[in-house]
């Protein structure tokens, strides 16, 4: 009876693993560096069925579990450590406590596996041969580190082509420079472009290219960046001058006028300055004088009848006749009286 009952669980137990089968067309799909597992569901009839993947790193054996008890047919790793050796991922079914066996994948390597996607490209006419174009490319964005760092040499394909004629396209391929001058092209007329990322040997990955961008080719008559920057430049600054110029003989009209009013040159005639000076009415006036008034007088010698040679020398200082070039001043009656009774000796002295 035992070993009735431990044959019947054991195959039980082989039957339930057996209706698990594993996920189907299990694959990795890489764009720019990422990694995402893609499966199918096996073809069975059991519902409610859950996926757990996991992936291992190259230096490792052990595998890292990122979807777990998921009912979607994919998981996205994200961003796994590094961009370089093999990764291994797998997946497998859960269904109440029970799973099915493991479906690996192959050993993946991004920088072989991965798609490069399309480059940035942009397109200016430059001076110089007629017809010049030249194509800017910048390189695409990487989940893992940068283009430049992942891959140690990294070459790109050109074509382009007129727009009204897509047959006749020109390639250039190869090219390791990021700036490229297309070769003249015919002036005024409508270029397309596209470009890809093509990474050699030993990888020999090949990018997607680009949408196709479009430009007009130089003419005779067109403008350079260089020289319509040059241009722009010259207006502006004569702009500013004419608006600067103006302005500054205002300001220093306003200062000019401002300091001619604090500080005015009008002077006072010399007479009035004299009048102001004897008033003692502005002292201040007085110490500007740089030069003081001299008086002049003349010495006068008088004889009378009784004593004709008596010289009147001492006349009081006060009583002198004082000369001044502008003023007209009376002689004292004092000179009078002796002038009635004496005879002048009109030789004299100035002092």
């Amino acid at each position: 009876m035992a070993f009735y009952l431990l044959i019947t669980l054991g195959f039980r137990f082989i039957s339930a693993e057996s209706l698990l089968p594993q996920p189907q067309n299990v694959e990795v799909v890489s764009y720019n560096m990422d990694a995402i597992v893609k499966w199918d569901a096996p073809l069975t009839s059991l519902k409610n069925l859950t996926y757990t993947a996991e992936y291992k790193m190259p230096s490792t054996a052990l595998f890292y579990t990122v979807c777990k008890a998921t009912k979607e047919h994919r998981c996205d790793f994200g961003k796994l450590p590094s961009c370089h050796g093999n990764y291994q991922f797998r997946v497998r079914i859960e269904l109440k406590g029970n799973t099915s066996s493991w479906a690996e994948t192959p050993n993946f390597s991004l920088k072989k596996g991965t798609v490069i996607g399309p480059p940035n490209v942009t397109l200016v006419t430059k001076g110089g041969p007629i017809g010049a174009v030249e194509v800017n490319i910048q390189n695409p964005v990487l989940k893992i580190s940068s283009l430049k760092e992942a891959y140690s040499k990294v070459e790109y394909n050109i074509r382009y082509w007129k727009k009204t004629d897509k047959k006749d396209v020109s390639e250039i391929e190869m090219v390791t420079q990021q700036h490229v001058k297309l070769k003249p092209l015919e002036p005024n007329t409508r270029y397309c472009v596209q470009v890809q990322v093509y990474i050699p040997m030993p990888h020999n990955n090949t990018g997607q290219y680009s949408k196709a961008v479009c430009v007009m080719s130089t003419t005779n008559n067109t403008t350079t960046d260089g020289e319509r920057r040059l241009s722009e430049g010259l207006v502006v600054s004569l702009v500013t001058v004419a608006v600067a110029f103006p302005l500054l003989l205002l300001v220093l009209w306003v200062i000019y006028k401002g300091k001619r009013f604090l500080h005015p040159k009008v002077k006072l005639p010399e007479h009035l300055k004299q009048h102001l000076i004897d008033s003692h009415q502005y002292p201040y006036l007085a110490s500007q004088i740089t030069s003081p008034l001299q008086e002049k007088y003349d010495q006068i010698s008088a004889l009378c009848e009784e004593n004709p040679y008596n010289v009147l020398t001492d006349i009081p200082e006060d009583n002198l006749y004082h000369v001044d070039s502008e003023v007209s001043v009376e002689m004292p009656k004092y000179y009078n009286a002796v002038a009635e009774n004496a005879n002048f000796d009109m030789s004299y002295k100035n002092i």
